[in-house]
């Protein structure tokens, strides 16, 4: 007998759970007045049972509910931080029109000031760190421009056109040493040479040939004369750094920084001829 309880265990467990709680649902659905004695104990018996059913569903109730809720904070965590990258994104965008937007008010007002005709074109390559430095336009020869050509930018002189191809154009830096372009001091009208300096690491330019005797001092603005073929006069070059007269010679020098920051370069402007000239 003991072996046969002991094979069938769990079946007779599970029979007599089944009845019991068939038994305390009848029970408990019987009004308490037409009870009787049986009922009563039944009642008495599972009512700590069903307690702990109770406190045992609700506890895992809980528990779920707990999940499904750290489930749905991670997802709004998750959508935050993608509405948070969308809006770094957007706003790196936004701020970069509104630098090329600063670009091209410059741009303009330097047009108005210096009035010519101008060829818009967009910088696709630099070589700035080389012996020779230049960089590459989009604009060519189907656009009308030509060798010689001025470039500038919103703060000044660029350099000059070297090499033209249909679409596209190699300009040839005022830093580079093969450059130069006559220039003038605005404030005392000396004459002198700007002239590419490859053996200053600050991109700078100096302004050579210019008479000892003639008054130049840091601060100065230089601009172009209008002597030299293409540059129209008065086109801004740059900032006198440093004058060397030295305790020889007829010509003193001077370190030019120019006004156009070559590092950071992106939009120019070339200057091309009258319709009537080309």
């Amino acid at each position: 007998m003991g072996e046969l309880f002991r094979k069938y265990r769990a079946l007779l467990l599970t029979i007599a759970i089944l009845i019991a709680s068939i038994a305390s649902m009848y029970a408990n659905h019987t009004p308490e007045d037409e009870r009787n004695a049986f009922e009563d104990v039944v009642v008495w018996l599972s009512s700590p049972l069903q307690k702990a059913v109770v406190y045992v569903w609700d506890g895992a109730g809980g528990i779920w509910s707990d999940y499904v809720d750290v489930l749905d904070a991670k997802q709004e965590s998750n959508d935050c931080d993608d509405l948070l990258s969308h809006s770094k994104m957007r706003l790196s965008e936004l701020k970069e029109v509104e630098h090329e937007n600063t670009r091209l008010r410059r741009m303009l007002g330097f047009k108005n000031r210096h009035p010519n005709n101008y060829l818009p074109a967009r910088i696709i390559s630099t070589d700035i760190l080389g012996q020779f430095r230049s960089v590459t336009i989009n604009v060519g020869s189907d656009d009308g421009v030509l060798s010689m050509s001025p470039v500038v930018n919103q703060d000044g002189v660029v350099g000059r056109v070297y090499a033209v191809l249909d679409r596209t154009s190699k300009v040839l830096l005022i830093i580079d040493q093969n450059s130069s372009v006559d220039g003038l001091v605005s404030r005392t009208r000396s004459r002198g040479i700007i002239q590419g300096d490859t053996q200053d690491d600050e991109l700078s330019c100096k302004f050579a040939y210019s008479l000892r005797t003639e008054d130049i001092a840091v601060g100065d603005i230089i601009v172009t004369s209008g002597i030299d073929r293409g540059f129209p006069p008065g086109l801004p070059l740059g900032t006198v750094k440093e004058v060397f007269k030295g305790d020889t010679g007829i010509f003193q020098d001077a370190l030019v920084q120019p006004l156009v920051d070559f590092r950071c370069i992106e939009e120019v402007m070339v200057i091309l001829p009258p319709e009537d000239l080309r």
